[in-house]
């Protein structure tokens, strides 16, 4: 099985008071989601915030132009990077980091030396087989 890893940093694209309604860019949600932007369907995934374990049901939603999904630790503050794990069929762990941990320098790193940039957002998939 392949496994893919999304490093990516999370902004305030929907403004104070809605930080957990993360929205990728157009490249991430196709290379890493699987999805099109102009899909009628959108799935629902499974989302476990390895923090505290907990798990939480989201369906994928339209907002005017993009894409979004809640994520639940997404919260501020910010700076923040979110690492996510595809872990089976439209399910995924996820890890939120801030400043000062060393997973997030390590992430900020990675970001700024291999990332990509879209939206002003900086953002890495890592596949590898397993």
């Amino acid at each position: 099985m392949q496994q893919n890893e999304l490093v990516m940093e999370l902004t305030q694209e929907q403004g104070g008071g809605r930080e957990t309604q993360v929205q990728p860019p157009k490249p991430v949600w196709e290379q890493f989601f699987g999805v099109l932007l102009d899909a009628s369907l959108r799935p629902t995934y499974r989302l476990e915030n390895m923090k505290d374990k907990t798990v939480e049901q989201r369906k994928v939603v339209k907002h005017h132009h993009n894409l979004t999904l809640e994520i639940g630790d997404a919260v501020l503050p910010r700076p923040a990077i979110i690492r996510m794990r595809r872990v089976g069929p439209n399910s995924f762990a996820y890890w939120v980091y801030r400043p000062p941990s060393r997973d997030y320098s390590h992430c900020k790193w990675m970001l700024a030396n291999l990332g990509q940039t879209t939206a002003d957002r900086r953002w890495l998939i890592i596949s590898r087989d397993t």
